[in-house]
């Protein structure tokens, strides 16, 4: 079976609990920033596929943060970040560039947000002495909080603009056509 050739001197001191932790906090983080600051409510897809995105520096810098490559996979995975930061939650919008920048720019301030709070969770077992299973069994709390706290969201997201793109029409048995 062919694997990519992994050091684990590479590795950084980013630790699972930190990225669990950090998830369902940015997550609550970018949704009150996206209907609070920016005033333009996302479907729920939305804030989920930007999570994802944002916890996926996290791969990086576990298994490469100690490799002579590292600055050149995470300015990839920086510009991969950004452009699926515009492509979600931007691109379409009827604003403003004024808006539109602001909220380019808050793809910043959410990577900010995400690292602050994985790197509580860290100080927390490193200086205050809790153990990792205390920050896992905030994690599971806190997921289980955003879950519920979600479903019952009733902010309807505002309608993108029409893709430009023509919709295919299926011209087959039982089509439109």
């Amino acid at each position: 079976m062919w694997m990519p050739p992994l050091e684990d001197a590479w590795q950084g001191k980013v630790q699972f609990y930190e990225l669990l932790f950090g998830t369902w906090t940015a997550y609550a983080f970018l949704v009150a920033l996206w209907q609070s600051v920016l005033k333009e409510p996302l479907d729920e897809w939305r804030y989920a596929l930007l999570t994802f995105f944002g916890a996926g520096a996290f791969w990086v810098n576990h298994y490469f943060q100690q490799s002579p490559l590292w600055l050149v996979l995470i300015n990839l995975y920086t510009v991969f970040f950004l452009v699926s930061w515009w492509t979600i939650a931007i691109r379409g919008r009827q604003r403003s560039g004024a808006w539109k920048f602001a909220a380019l720019i808050s793809a910043v301030v959410y990577t900010i947000a995400f690292i602050m709070f994985e790197q509580l969770s860290r100080y927390g077992v490193e200086h205050w002495g809790m153990h990792e299973f205390c920050w896992m069994s905030l994690s599971f709390l806190g997921f289980w909080w955003l879950i519920v706290w979600r479903s019952r969201s009733t902010v309807k997201p505002k309608l993108i603009a029409e893709s430009p793109y023509p919709k295919p029409q299926w011209r087959g048995a039982g089509g439109n056509i």
